[in-house]
């Protein structure tokens, strides 16, 4: 019988070359593929997580009557017109802002619980500091003031707005203004992404007395 020829050490040291070189290869294939993976997953949450800003935003601008007021950082909005008397109750003002600090777009709103407290409307709504309102509503004990977190994980959140140094000519602008667009970015595994809205005031219709 004839005898086995055992591997010689050229021969061993090829073997093991040739395995190490398709164990890199089939390594480098499946960090490629997990590494695409992952970035269809981010690609994927992010495009979600923009379609959920917008929807969320859009819910209140595509129904509201007109703006208020509105800066690079935040606007407010008259909703609605509950008591149909074509004059804005405070109740029915929307104010939205973006606060660095928690990375989130913030609605706030006012709640009368009597019912009787803030009957009076707004006479003249471009004089009004809202946001100097919405303090003073909220110092009102007998009043409640709502909070909602509208978008978090954001790095940044800008208006396109009117850059107006006139607090009542802004105001008058805004109310005017028949569309919102907004620039974004959204934290997304800890890459910013950046991202844009807009959304039209369907119903645009300020009250009277305001401008027209």
């Amino acid at each position: 019988m004839k005898q086995r020829r055992a591997f010689t050490l050229l021969e061993l040291l090829l073997a093991v070359g040739m395995t190490g070189c398709i164990g890199l290869g089939i390594a480098g294939m499946m960090s490629a593929l997990s590494q695409g993976v992952v970035e269809q997953h981010d690609a994927r949450s992010s495009m979600l997580r923009a379609g959920m800003t917008h929807a969320r935003v859009s819910s209140y601008l595509s129904r509201a009557r007109c703006l208020l007021d509105l800066e690079s950082d935040r606007m407010v909005c008259w909703l609605e017109d509950a008591d149909g008397d074509d004059a804005i109750d405070a109740t029915e003002v929307r104010w939205f802002a973006w606060n660095p600090a928690t990375g989130r777009l913030q609605l706030d709103w006012i709640v009368d619980p009597s019912g009787t407290i803030l009957e009076d409307p707004y006479g003249t709504p471009t004089g009004v500091d809202w946001w100097a309102e919405l303090t003073a509503l909220s110092a009102n004990q007998s009043l409640r003031r709502g909070t909602l977190g509208l978008v978090s994980g954001l790095q940044s959140w800008n208006f396109d707005h009117d850059n107006l140094l006139n607090a009542t000519t802004r105001r008058e602008a805004a109310m005017l203004r028949r569309a919102v667009t907004a620039g974004y970015a959204l934290d997304v595994s800890g890459a910013t992404v950046e991202h844009c809205m807009g959304e039209s005031i369907r119903m645009h219709d300020p009250p009277s007395g305001g401008p027209s």
